[in-house]
Protein backbone atom coordinates (compact mmCIF):
# COMPACT_ATOMS: atom_id res chain seq x y z
CA UNK A 1 0.00 0.00 0.00
CA UNK A 2 1.52 3.35 -0.63
CA UNK A 3 2.52 5.61 2.03
CA UNK A 4 3.30 9.26 2.17
CA UNK A 5 6.46 9.89 4.24
CA UNK A 6 7.86 13.16 5.25
CA UNK A 7 11.54 14.10 6.31
CA UNK A 8 11.80 17.00 7.95
CA UNK A 9 15.22 18.09 10.32
CA UNK A 10 16.91 21.03 10.64
CA UNK A 11 19.63 19.84 8.05
CA UNK A 12 18.37 20.02 4.44
CA UNK A 13 21.07 17.93 3.32
CA UNK A 14 21.04 15.10 5.69
CA UNK A 15 17.19 14.99 4.81
CA UNK A 16 17.86 14.66 0.92
CA UNK A 17 20.97 11.80 2.20
CA UNK A 18 17.86 9.74 4.18
CA UNK A 19 15.42 10.10 1.29
CA UNK A 20 17.85 8.91 -1.06
CA UNK A 21 18.48 5.98 1.77
CA UNK A 22 14.90 5.12 1.83
CA UNK A 23 14.32 4.88 -2.22
CA UNK A 24 17.51 2.25 -1.94
CA UNK A 25 17.07 0.01 0.50
CA UNK A 26 13.18 -0.02 1.90
CA UNK A 27 10.89 -1.58 0.23
CA UNK A 28 8.32 0.81 -0.24
CA UNK A 29 5.16 0.81 -2.69
CA UNK A 30 6.47 2.27 -6.12
CA UNK A 31 3.70 4.68 -5.42
CA UNK A 32 4.86 5.90 -2.20
CA UNK A 33 5.91 9.21 -1.68
CA UNK A 34 8.93 10.51 0.10
CA UNK A 35 9.47 14.52 0.71
CA UNK A 36 11.71 16.49 2.21
CA UNK A 37 10.80 19.69 4.37
CA UNK A 38 12.99 21.84 6.67
CA UNK A 39 9.30 23.84 7.51
CA UNK A 40 7.43 22.66 9.99
CA UNK A 41 4.21 24.53 8.96
CA UNK A 42 4.12 22.90 5.81
CA UNK A 43 3.97 19.38 7.46
CA UNK A 44 0.66 20.36 9.32
CA UNK A 45 -0.92 21.05 6.10
CA UNK A 46 0.05 17.70 4.15
CA UNK A 47 -1.57 14.42 4.80
CA UNK A 48 1.32 12.43 5.55
CA UNK A 49 1.47 8.54 6.82
CA UNK A 50 5.03 8.98 8.27
CA UNK A 51 6.93 11.78 9.64
CA UNK A 52 10.83 11.41 9.94
CA UNK A 53 11.81 14.27 11.77
CA UNK A 54 14.44 15.17 14.89
CA UNK A 55 14.38 16.89 18.03
CA UNK A 56 14.06 20.34 17.27
CA UNK A 57 12.05 20.58 14.22
CA UNK A 58 9.60 18.06 16.70
CA UNK A 59 9.39 20.95 19.01
CA UNK A 60 8.47 23.62 16.47
CA UNK A 61 5.32 21.58 15.65
CA UNK A 62 2.14 22.06 16.79
CA UNK A 63 1.35 18.85 17.90
CA UNK A 64 -2.88 19.54 18.14
CA UNK A 65 -3.27 20.29 14.80
CA UNK A 66 -1.49 17.17 13.40
CA UNK A 67 -2.96 14.71 15.89
CA UNK A 68 -6.71 15.99 15.61
CA UNK A 69 -6.53 16.41 11.85
CA UNK A 70 -4.02 13.83 10.55
CA UNK A 71 -3.22 10.17 10.67
CA UNK A 72 0.39 10.53 10.31
CA UNK A 73 2.57 8.53 12.93
CA UNK A 74 5.97 10.53 14.25
CA UNK A 75 9.65 8.66 14.24
CA UNK A 76 12.31 10.50 16.06
CA UNK A 77 15.86 10.44 14.94
CA UNK A 78 17.82 10.18 18.33
CA UNK A 79 21.45 11.99 18.06
CA UNK A 80 24.02 11.42 20.47
CA UNK A 81 24.59 15.40 20.71
CA UNK A 82 20.71 16.97 22.09
CA UNK A 83 20.24 16.81 25.47
CA UNK A 84 18.25 13.80 26.57
CA UNK A 85 14.39 14.30 26.23
CA UNK A 86 12.61 14.89 29.89
CA UNK A 87 10.51 12.42 30.72
CA UNK A 88 7.46 14.75 30.75
CA UNK A 89 8.02 16.06 27.28
CA UNK A 90 8.43 12.27 26.28
CA UNK A 91 5.64 11.53 27.54
CA UNK A 92 3.76 14.29 25.81
CA UNK A 93 4.90 13.42 22.54
CA UNK A 94 3.91 9.68 23.00
CA UNK A 95 0.56 11.01 23.58
CA UNK A 96 0.45 12.77 20.14
CA UNK A 97 1.97 10.12 17.71
CA UNK A 98 5.37 9.47 18.78
CA UNK A 99 5.82 6.07 17.53
CA UNK A 100 9.28 5.47 17.99
CA UNK A 101 12.26 7.09 18.37
CA UNK A 102 15.77 5.70 16.55
CA UNK A 103 19.22 5.51 18.12
CA UNK A 104 21.79 7.70 17.33
CA UNK A 105 23.58 3.84 16.14
CA UNK A 106 20.87 2.69 14.78
CA UNK A 107 21.59 0.99 11.12
CA UNK A 108 19.97 0.66 7.77
CA UNK A 109 18.17 -3.08 8.34
CA UNK A 110 17.11 -1.11 11.93
CA UNK A 111 15.73 2.21 10.03
CA UNK A 112 14.09 -0.31 7.34
CA UNK A 113 12.27 -2.53 10.34
CA UNK A 114 11.44 0.33 11.76
CA UNK A 115 9.86 2.30 9.45
CA UNK A 116 7.42 -1.16 8.38
CA UNK A 117 6.63 -1.05 12.23
CA UNK A 118 5.65 2.03 12.39
CA UNK A 119 3.73 2.38 8.99
CA UNK A 120 2.01 -0.98 10.16
CA UNK A 121 0.25 0.74 13.24
CA UNK A 122 3.09 -0.31 15.70
CA UNK A 123 5.92 1.18 17.94
CA UNK A 124 9.60 1.32 17.82
CA UNK A 125 10.63 1.90 21.30
CA UNK A 126 13.29 0.00 23.31
CA UNK A 127 12.38 -1.33 26.47
CA UNK A 128 14.28 0.77 28.72
CA UNK A 129 13.33 3.90 26.73
CA UNK A 130 9.70 3.09 27.83
CA UNK A 131 11.12 1.73 31.52
CA UNK A 132 12.80 5.34 31.84
CA UNK A 133 9.10 7.22 32.04
CA UNK A 134 7.05 4.95 34.22
CA UNK A 135 6.84 7.37 37.29
CA UNK A 136 5.74 10.23 35.07
CA UNK A 137 2.57 8.18 33.54
CA UNK A 138 -0.80 8.64 35.05
CA UNK A 139 -2.48 5.87 34.87
CA UNK A 140 -6.64 6.16 34.40
CA UNK A 141 -8.93 3.32 35.53
CA UNK A 142 -10.79 2.38 32.51
CA UNK A 143 -13.42 0.65 34.42
CA UNK A 144 -12.99 -3.01 32.30
CA UNK A 145 -12.09 -6.11 33.31
CA UNK A 146 -8.60 -6.61 33.31
CA UNK A 147 -9.16 -9.84 34.41
CA UNK A 148 -6.26 -11.16 31.72
CA UNK A 149 -5.22 -14.88 30.85
CA UNK A 150 -1.77 -15.76 31.25
CA UNK A 151 -1.81 -16.03 27.29
CA UNK A 152 -2.65 -12.35 26.85
CA UNK A 153 -0.54 -11.48 29.53
CA UNK A 154 2.50 -13.05 27.25
CA UNK A 155 1.06 -10.91 24.27
CA UNK A 156 0.53 -8.13 25.52
CA UNK A 157 4.21 -8.14 26.84
CA UNK A 158 5.41 -8.93 23.14
CA UNK A 159 3.66 -5.71 21.99
CA UNK A 160 4.40 -3.59 24.60
CA UNK A 161 8.54 -4.81 23.64
CA UNK A 162 7.72 -3.62 20.20
CA UNK A 163 7.11 -7.15 18.76
CA UNK A 164 4.68 -7.42 15.45
CA UNK A 165 2.00 -10.16 15.38
CA UNK A 166 3.89 -12.43 13.16
CA UNK A 167 6.46 -11.74 15.65
CA UNK A 168 4.69 -12.88 18.35
CA UNK A 169 3.16 -15.83 16.12
CA UNK A 170 6.98 -17.27 16.12
CA UNK A 171 7.59 -16.38 19.62
CA UNK A 172 4.94 -18.08 21.10
CA UNK A 173 4.19 -20.98 18.30
CA UNK A 174 0.09 -19.68 17.87
CA UNK A 175 -1.27 -18.39 14.35
CA UNK A 176 -1.40 -14.94 13.41
CA UNK A 177 -4.90 -15.38 13.24
CA UNK A 178 -4.89 -16.30 16.95
CA UNK A 179 -3.03 -13.90 17.90
CA UNK A 180 -5.49 -10.79 16.83
CA UNK A 181 -8.07 -12.56 18.60
CA UNK A 182 -6.16 -12.78 21.71
CA UNK A 183 -5.09 -8.83 21.13
CA UNK A 184 -8.52 -7.79 20.35
CA UNK A 185 -9.51 -9.44 23.79
CA UNK A 186 -6.48 -7.82 25.13
CA UNK A 187 -7.99 -4.07 23.99
CA UNK A 188 -11.44 -4.98 24.92
CA UNK A 189 -10.60 -6.14 28.64
CA UNK A 190 -8.05 -2.46 29.12
CA UNK A 191 -10.39 -0.02 27.37
CA UNK A 192 -7.58 0.46 24.57
CA UNK A 193 -8.21 1.08 20.94
CA UNK A 194 -4.36 0.54 20.10
CA UNK A 195 -0.72 -0.66 20.34
CA UNK A 196 0.45 2.52 22.06
CA UNK A 197 -2.23 3.21 24.46
CA UNK A 198 -1.44 -0.36 25.57
CA UNK A 199 2.36 0.19 26.02
CA UNK A 200 1.12 2.81 27.92
CA UNK A 201 -1.37 1.08 30.33
CA UNK A 202 0.83 -1.44 30.72
CA UNK A 203 4.02 0.21 32.31
CA UNK A 204 1.34 2.14 34.76
CA UNK A 205 -0.76 -1.39 35.22
CA UNK A 206 0.16 -3.99 37.47
CA UNK A 207 -1.78 -6.54 35.45
CA UNK A 208 1.12 -8.00 33.29
CA UNK A 209 3.01 -7.79 36.03
CA UNK A 210 1.09 -10.00 38.39
CA UNK A 211 2.21 -13.83 36.82
CA UNK A 212 5.78 -13.92 36.50
CA UNK A 213 5.47 -17.27 35.16
CA UNK A 214 4.85 -15.48 31.70
CA UNK A 215 8.13 -14.63 31.94
CA UNK A 216 10.10 -18.01 32.40
CA UNK A 217 7.57 -19.19 29.55
CA UNK A 218 8.58 -16.59 27.12
CA UNK A 219 12.73 -17.90 27.92
CA UNK A 220 11.58 -21.73 27.65
CA UNK A 221 10.73 -21.31 24.22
Amino acid sequence: MPSKITISCCNHLFGEGLKKLLLEECNLDSDSIITVSTNPREIIKEENDLLITDFNTLAGIIFDDISNNHKVRILLLGTGCLPKIENECLISFISRGLAGILSPDTDTPQLKKAIECVLAGELWFESKQLLEIIPGIKGKSCGKDTSLTDREIEVAKLICNGLSNKEIRKALNISEQAVKSHLSRIYKKTGVSDRLQLALYAINSSVFLMNQRCRKDLKSK
